[in-house]
């Protein structure tokens, strides 16, 4: 056994997850054979079967732990109150394992992906619910679905980081890209894309009635109604952006 192995003070289970969501992450679940994940664990095939019962066993404790782990360290961010841009810049390289993992295992499409997936956009509720407590997000009633579409847009995009780095021009999984990015990011889930509300005030009325609105009453540009709900919502989002 290496100098390496023989000083990490992991148990013997948390080395050979570690190693299959690195294996998992870097040739899927199915090109992935057990004596490879034991080979990178330092453990015989006949331990992994022992600990987990099988590889789907041994897939489902690590989609258990990256989850966790994916709602430890943004629960963190949230209680420390701080924004460090050097701090998550540093977190996207540490996190590359868990993320190769996570995109593997969006991309099958599997009942396991299903699982997946579910447990992140439960895991993302949570965090917001957090945050609203904390002062960090506008209170919604809507958490949920926000949930689920940020968790598609965040992993939709990493499903497309070749091409988001490369637009960029950087390597994908690496900080370089960070600052542009995070600010693009930031940028438009503080301050929003639309210059009025008449998106918002079309689809609200379009739902409370289920009739469509007259044609060209909400479409024209900068014609929004500001009426309903969503209108007085979106022109006080629009206030605040503006004191800022």
């Amino acid at each position: 056994m290496s100098s390496a192995r023989s000083t990490d003070d992991r148990t013997a289970a948390a080395r050979i997850r570690d190693a299959a969501i690195v294996s998992f992450g870097q040739a899927g679940f199915d090109k992935t054979t057990v004596r490879e994940i034991a080979a990178a664990a330092g453990v015989s095939p006949g331990l992994i079967l022992h600990h987990f019962g099988s590889k789907a066993g041994l897939r489902a404790a690590c989609d258990e732990h990256v989850i966790a782990e994916f709602a430890r360290s943004r629960n963190e961010a949230v209680d420390s109150g701080t924004t460090d841009p050097f701090a998550a810049m540093a977190g996207i390289e540490r996190e590359a394992p868990m993320m190769r993992y996570l995109l593997q295992s969006l991309r099958e499409g599997s009942e396991a992906a299903a699982t997946l997936f579910d447990g992140l956009v439960e895991e993302s509720a949570r965090l917001m619910e957090h945050s609203v407590e904390e002062g960090q997000l506008r209170p919604s009633d809507n958490i949920h679905d926000m949930a689920v579409i940020l968790v598609a847009w965040q992993f939709g995009g990493l499903l497309l980081q070749e091409h988001v780095a490369r637009a960029f021009g950087a390597e994908p999984l690496t900080a370089a890209p960070a600052p542009r990015h995070i600010r693009a990011v930031l940028e438009i889930l503080t301050h929003g894309v639309f210059a009025d509300s008449r998106y918002e005030d079309a689809w609200n009325n379009l739902e409370s009635s289920g009739e469509p609105p007259p044609h060209g009453e909400t479409t024209a540009p900068g014609r929004g109604t500001g009426s309903g709900a969503g209108g007085s919502a979106a022109r006080k989002r629009t206030s605040e952006a503006k004191e800022r």
